[in-house]
């Protein structure tokens, strides 16, 4: 499994940057069906300001992972960007076809 260690480390690493970038967007999105929108521009500001601190913790697991040779702690990086992934994309995608049959049921 050693010969693994280092796709699996980079592919961890791109996914931390995709998963960072998707959060960034998505969390206006994710938050747009707030009422106020003083408090949706603080749940963006305070994600984004979050953002820094779950690259920080997943890119520490994964070179601790890579450096000492866990692979627990690779495929476990592994799994939690891949869950999170799909959970911010599918709440996007939920939140996105509410927003729009609100939209439509208004019109």
């Amino acid at each position: 499994m050693e010969q693994y260690h280092l796709p699996i480390f980079i592919f961890n690493s791109v996914m931390v940057l995709v998963d960072t970038a998707l959060g960034y967007f998505l969390a206006p999105r994710l938050l747009a069906g707030m009422d106020e929108a003083e408090a949706v521009e603080a749940g963006v500001r305070t994600t984004r300001k979050l953002l820094p601190l779950m690259v920080a913790l997943y890119m520490f697991f994964n070179c601790v992972g890579y450096f000492e040779g866990r692979t627990g702690y690779l495929l476990a990086v592994s799994a939690l960007l891949l869950v999170d992934l799909s959970l911010q994309l599918l709440l996007s995608r939920k939140r996105g076809g509410r927003g729009s049959s609100d939209h439509e049921d208004g019109d």
